[in-house]
């Protein structure tokens, strides 16, 4: 599975994520720092990675590119949450859910739960 961080996550989350065997790219790592959300979305659509971010807008299925099936994973959590506690949940998320619960769909991190609703079919 392919993960695409946003860049309003910490930059320690990617080396994490790579650790648990994901394929992961930081947006700011890649040339995207501060590019508008569609070419977010372009480099997503082409590599087929989940988008993992703090920007709401992601989470609207009706702006997503048609060829997008990957999902999306948006953290909501408090903007004073300190970056081990925003990584924690992530990783946790991640060891607890199979691919093909979260491949597809829009997936919310919260305190206490993290909930997913189909968006899209895989082909």
């Amino acid at each position: 599975m392919n993960i695409l961080v946003d860049e309003n996550l910490p930059r320690s989350l990617a080396p994490q994520i790579a650790e648990l065997g994901f394929t992961v790219q930081d947006v700011r790592d890649i040339g995207l720092r501060g590019q508008p959300d569609t070419e977010v979305m372009a480099t997503a659509t082409a590599t087929d990675a989940i988008i993992l971010t703090k920007d709401r807008g992601f989470t609207n299925v009706k702006t997503w590119d048609e060829n997008f099936t990957a999902g999306v994973i948006f953290i909501n959590l408090p903007d004073d949450s300190p970056a081990s506690f925003v990584n924690a949940k992530i990783i946790e998320l991640l060891t607890q859910r199979t691919a093909t619960s979260l491949l597809g769909a829009v997936t919310t991190v919260e305190l206490r739960r993290a909930l997913s609703r189909q968006a899209r079919r895989r082909p």
